[in-house]
């Protein structure tokens, strides 16, 4: 009888130690995957960008691409903030598609805001160009 027992609970055991596994498994699927992770990363991106968080989003940039298109010679935290600067009111904004080819990605956003002179919401999109370096996302800034 106690032998019987120490079976079945092993064999418990075992089928419980794989279910844990294969659910360890899906949930790094998930978290890795290249779309699901660039899109979420653009997500906080362009929050921080509406915001005015700058000090942020500039952390997101990759920094070669952004220094060549530094032609003023300010210090390249000045020069960011002066491009990326927001100044109509976003109202909302999305990611509408997320393509990747090896180590490049193209996130296509569309944005809501509202103009002064123009009474009704115009919507625009763009399509913004990512790097994978060193397994972090990275931000090209045109």
């Amino acid at each position: 009888m106690m032998e019987r027992i120490c079976r079945v609970m092993l064999i418990s055991g075992t089928i419980l130690w794989f279910v844990v596994l294969l659910c360890g498994c899906t949930t790094v699927l998930k978290e890795t995957d290249p779309k699901e992770s660039l899109k979420s990363i653009a997500l906080t991106y362009w929050k921080m960008r509406i915001e005015g968080n700058y000090k942020d989003a500039l952390k997101m940039e990759e920094k070669e691409q952004l220094t060549k298109g530094n032609t003023t010679k300010l210090p390249l935290d000045e020069y960011y903030k002066a491009k990326a600067e927001i100044t109509s009111k976003i109202d909302s904004y999305s990611i509408n598609d997320v393509k990747i080819l090896n180590d490049r990605g193209r996130v296509d956003v569309e944005f809501v805001f509202t103009l002064p002179q123009i009474p009704k919401p115009v919507h625009q999109k763009l399509s913004d160009e990512w790097i994978l370096k060193d397994g972090k996302w990275l931000h090209l800034f045109p």
